[in-house]
């Protein structure tokens, strides 16, 4: 059985969900929507598909079985409520949503319709962090005792994101819902600090780091440190890790190497593009962890089964990562029982 996919935006992401999929077998693109016509246009003609101006419309066309909805975070609600609401199953781009309150309508009117929702938290889908799962879940390393990740960003993320949205909503929703899975068990609390400053000085007005502390049941602790505050000069500089110690062994996931790296006459740095893990093609053929999460998602609707993902998960991701700018908006341990839930 075919099945029919519709993407609403068409930005980075988006582009890359339009060009895989119109390469998996099974799968054919028939419809995209973009605000800007022109984009949408050329890249309907590339791949047969229609160019449907409006979200809304997309979502409701009998030509679509499925819907991808990877437009800026703060418009997510509408084209998923839209794609809900004509019973179609939707893979939202992380995170979730903008606010608890836009994420609460979407998993609730999912619930209501009975439709499959699955939120796209790419590092589920990567080989490393599914093989630290599968460790941590054989009781390799024994009982987890601590987690802790740093991811820390360049400050040039911003010639695309122009302060868009902040390091809890853009790093904070795929750190800690890893932190999650490999706890396995909900965080209690939660406590943040942060700064700004180097942000600033290029003019960007959101802070650039926050160093986060949580606590899980079972007795687990957990760190993170999220920042875009590595300046342009170091570009290529291996700034993130992953680690788990448990109470027969640890792991470790370096985030930053790739195994490949290339050095050009126009700079002495190691060249911070090329990619290998997420999106990487051979020979044309597009793998890494995408075409992984786009498989588990199109399987999951063929199979009518829950994915390893699911809105509930994209939800309590976008929680934690809300309750970072909570803490460091007051300065106190928020107390995740007590701080705004799904039900």
């Amino acid at each position: 059985m075919t099945i029919r996919a519709g993407v609403i935006g068409l930005g980075f992401m988006g582009r890359h969900y339009v060009e895989f999929l119109y390469r998996m077998n099974g799968v054919q693109v028939t419809a995209v929507c973009d605000i800007r016509e022109d984009i949408a246009s050329e890249l309907a003609e590339a791949v047969g598909a229609a160019s449907i101006p409006n979200a809304e419309d997309l979502a409701s066309s009998a030509d679509v079985d499925v819907v991808f909805v990877c437009t800026p975070e703060h418009h997510h609600v509408a084209a998923s409520l839209a794609a809900i609401n004509a019973g179609k199953a939707v893979l939202i781009e992380k995170p979730l949503a903008h606010t608890l309150g836009d994420g609460r309508a979407i998993i609730q009117a999912a619930r209501n319709k009975g439709t499959l929702v699955m939120v796209g938290h790419l590092l589920r889908f990567e080989p490393r962090w599914a093989a630290a799962k599968r460790v941590i879940d054989a009781g390799d390393i024994g009982d987890v005792v601590s987690i802790s990740t740093r991811r820390v960003g360049n400050v040039l993320d911003q010639t695309v994101l122009r302060g868009r949205t902040t390091i809890p909503l853009y790093y904070g929703v795929h750190d800690l819902d890893i932190v999650r899975w490999f706890a396995g068990s909900e965080a209690k609390t939660v406590y943040a600090a942060r700064r700004s400053g180097a942000l600033e000085a290029h003019g960007y007005s959101i802070h650039d780091l926050y160093s986060t502390v949580l606590q899980f049941d079972d007795n687990i602790l957990a760190t993170a440190q999220l920042g875009w505050h590595v300046p342009p000069a170091a570009a290529a500089a291996p700034t993130t890790r992953f680690t788990v110690v448990g109470t027969q062994g640890t792991i470790v996931v370096d985030q930053a190497s790739t195994g490949l790296q290339f050095w050009t006459e126009a700079t002495s740095m190691v060249h911070p593009v090329i990619d290998v893990t997420f999106w990487p093609e051979v020979h044309h053929v597009p793998g890494g962890a995408l075409v992984n999460e786009l498989t588990h998602f199109i399987d999951c609707v063929r199979d009518d089964v829950e994915p390893i993902i699911t809105g509930e998960d994209g939800f309590e991701a976008l929680r934690l990562s809300l309750a970072m700018e909570a803490s460091a908006d007051t300065g106190t341990i928020i107390d995740m029982q007590a701080f705004e839930s799904l039900d």
